[in-house]
């Protein structure tokens, strides 16, 4: 990849993690304090990896998961090469969407009855 090649795609995944960050719950601010700090201070530092990582653990911590957030980190992991990382964001958004077509199902059986 030539320089300018490089740049873009660190841009790139920048903007992405930058996006997911701000897709974030305002909840999410005070019970993930510090790997929002982390993740702040590892973008600064063009440390897009750990950035992604802690913008995991900030997700994990908070257990509520937005879709979106989800899908930005995809793009964010598979622009850095980071196969596994995407593999696994894909499976929680499987795992999630699976969940709330359950409760949807179940609303909606219970709306029934």
């Amino acid at each position: 990849m030539t320089p300018h090649g490089l740049e873009e795609s660190w841009r790139k995944t920048t903007e992405y993690l930058r996006d997911a960050r701000s897709h974030l719950p305002e909840a999410a601010e005070g019970i993930c304090h510090d790997e929002i700090a982390q993740f702040e201070e590892f973008l600064e530092h063009n440390e897009l990896e750990l950035a992604l990582d802690s913008l995991e653990v900030a997700l994990l911590k908070f257990e509520h998961k937005n879709l979106r957030v989800l899908e930005l980190m995809t793009q964010a992991a598979l622009n850095m090469g980071l196969e596994q990382h995407a593999a696994r964001y894909r499976a929680t958004i499987i795992e999630t969407e699976r969940a709330i077509e359950e409760r949807w199902q179940k609303r909606s059986q219970d709306d029934n009855v």
